[in-house]
């Protein structure tokens, strides 16, 4: 018992889908003024020393919101400090805290910038957040990690205008594979 039957099927031209246009929230085009009161710390770490878990183009990202700070935020390159990798260990985080934002910020006039990509873990409670440094362990958080409000109370401190925190972590302990 057998039954056989051929198709033919012909595709006709692709016609684009219509609909409003909103070239005029574009940003590529836009060009954005200098705010030389603006700083920003861009950290990304894909590559953790003590961690087999890396979070995975964090560093890339990281690179990419330097040329957004640059191009659409309009913060001049001195005015950037950015840690990728390596180079984003808990010392090298906090002295840009404390030290290189402190000093570098006018009080009521500057724009903060805070950009973190990489992993972001809970304590053991859930109660505190902390974003995991290069040399950063999960299982000592409260010793080697960043207490996420801690570091916001840090900037508070040196009294900007305004304060914009972008964390590209995620708090469930899990990479996009399957490691924890």
């Amino acid at each position: 018992n057998k039954a056989t039957k051929i198709l033919q099927v012909e595709r006709g031209a692709i016609k684009e889908a219509s609909g409003p246009v909103f070239a005029s929230l574009d940003p590529s085009d836009k060009k954005v003024k200098l705010n030389p009161n603006a700083l920003a710390l861009i950290v990304g770490v894909a590559d953790y020393e003590k961690t087999n878990a890396d979070a995975i183009y964090a560093d890339k990202d990281a690179q990419q919101f330097y040329d957004y700070a640059r191009m659409k935020l309009g913060i001049p390159a001195k005015n950037i400090k950015e840690l990728v990798n390596n180079k984003a260990d808990l010392g090298e985080i906090a002295l840009a805290v404390q030290d290189w934002i402190a000093r570098s910020t006018k009080q009521g006039k500057t724009d903060v910038y805070i950009y973190f990509a990489g992993h972001g873990l809970a304590s053991d409670d859930g109660k505190d957040m902390y974003l995991l440094p290069y040399d950063g362990r999960p299982r000592l958080l409260d010793k080697t990690a960043l207490l996420r409000d801690e570091l916001f109370k840090e900037i508070q401190q040196s009294n900007p205008r305004s304060v914009t925190v972008f964390l590209d972590t995620c708090y469930s302990g899990t990479t996009r594979g399957t490691d924890m």
